[in-house]
């Protein structure tokens, strides 16, 4: 997946003293690549795609088990004891006698008008089908985790600019004490100055449980911690991207590379080799079967009653079995097989409305997210010249705490845009990635 993420801006970054307070100096870092890694071989829904490959391969198998041999050994052995009628005196008698047989029977396939071949073809296709699925569920995972790690990288920004207000704040407190002490200030900015520390405070324990939050979202995507110990992520700048090709040519490249449509492709051949067998089913099936074992009976082909001798029996020939009427069993097949290829081709078509609508609206979204990180950027410069003036008018007695406090929100809530617009960036990016293919 080509990631091409925002740039954040470096000084804001660097300023923000304790941006890696949450992560421990000997913590370890990792990386985007490893995350997506560790999510590939740890999610359960890629192990269950590849538990339906191997379901899917097992019934080719059985598909092809029809064109070998089929062997089997019969052995049986059955003690009768029943009360007889003797018809020339009347009388009764008891009857008892032994059966036993031993015999080795084989059978084989020779032709059924395409029932078997079109089984076969079904069942190829459809393993194909389920191992383009395991490339679904990859790219889905890799959105998915890739997403969640900007969401992580964003929410640990917002706690920096969180703790970066509340020292800002703190630091206007203290400020306005010792003016009121001099008796250079009013009570009332002390109390301004209080509401502000607390209510940044607020905020930042609402950032730190969103992060804490975050987390655990991608670690279920994990299938768990990514590691043993503690860990952060590692921070991934670099400018928006300025070259994007043309809407049309992403959704071009979203025809050819989505799994989907080739996963749908399987889909409607699978179904067109079922009704390939089903209308087969109005055609004989001829199967060689042969068979040779032991049996007590008599030369005239009859149980003699006795254990032994045993005599060997044998057969051997061609069957030719021909469905005159199956009460439109076959029909219904036919039916079947037709309705299921139409809802594919349907599914199609829906597919391709769908992608044109998913790579159009990532499109825009990038474009937009891009255009909104540079007025961020020019807010952002804007808000710290404003907060530059108004302490140094409270710091001269010219501004007052109102002016202050509303020139330091601007300034946290600029930040805050810049951070989220930038990983909002990173995150349209991969909606779009995903949504071309790539």
């Amino acid at each position: 997946m080509n990631i091409r993420p925002v740039r954040m801006i470096a000084a804001l970054l660097l300023m923000w003293a304790g941006w890696t307070c949450s992560a421990q100096a000997d913590d370890t870092v990792l990386t985007l690549d490893q995350i997506v890694t560790i999510a590939l071989n740890k999610n359960p829904a890629i192990a269950i795609s590849q538990q339906e490959v191997e379901a899917s391969r097992g019934r080719v198998t059985q598909a092809y088990s029809a064109y070998l041999p089929q062997l089997a050994a019969t052995a049986g052995y059955t003690r009768r004891n029943q009360w007889m009628i003797n018809f020339f005196n009347g009388s009764l008698y008891r009857y008892q006698d032994n059966d036993i047989l031993g015999a080795l029977s084989i059978s084989q396939y020779l032709y059924d008008f395409g029932q078997t071949s079109g089984r076969v073809e079904q069942s190829r296709f459809g393993l194909s089908a389920s191992e383009k699925a395991v490339n679904k569920t990859i790219a889905d995972t890799k959105r998915d985790v890739t997403k969640s790690y900007f969401e992580v990288l964003k929410r640990q920004s917002l706690v920096q600019v969180n703790r970066e207000s509340v020292r800002i704040q703190e630091e206007h407190l203290d400020q306005a004490r010792a003016f009121f002490k001099e008796g250079v200030r009013p009570k009332i900015d002390v109390t301004k100055s209080e509401v502000g520390v607390a209510n940044s405070r607020l905020n930042l324990i609402h950032a730190e449980y969103a992060m804490r939050s975050s987390r655990y979202d991608l670690e279920s995507l994990l299938g768990g911690p990514p590691i043993e110990g503690s860990y952060h992520l590692a921070d991934v700048v670099s400018p928006p991207s300025d070259d994007l090709q043309p809407v049309e040519a992403l959704v071009e490249a979203a025809d050819a590379h989505r799994p989907e449509f080739a996963v749908l492709k399987d889909q409607i051949r699978a179904a067109q080799a079922q009704l390939k067998s089903s209308e087969a089913g109005h055609w004989p099936s001829i199967t060689a079967k042969a068979s040779g074992g032991w049996q007590n009976v008599n030369s005239f082909g009859l149980i003699n009653g006795n254990d032994y001798p045993l005599r060997d029996v044998w057969q051997i020939g061609v069957n030719a079995t021909w469905p005159l009427f199956t009460g439109h069993r076959v029909e219904g097949k036919i039916a079947e097989s037709q309705a299921e290829i139409g809802k594919l081709e349907s599914q199609q078509r829906q597919l391709e409305l769908l992608v044109f609508n998913e790579v159009s609206t990532a499109y825009l979204g990038v474009k937009e997210t891009a255009e909104s990180i540079k007025t961020a950027e020019l807010a952002l410069r804007q808000a710290k010249e404003n907060m530059e003036l108004a302490d140094g008018r409270y710091r001269n007695g010219v501004g007052n705490a109102i002016e202050y406090s509303d020139a330091e929100l601007a300034l946290t809530q600029a930040k805050s845009s810049l951070v989220q617009a930038s990983y909002l960036y990173c995150q349209r990016m991969a909606d779009l990635d995903y949504a071309t293919g790539r």
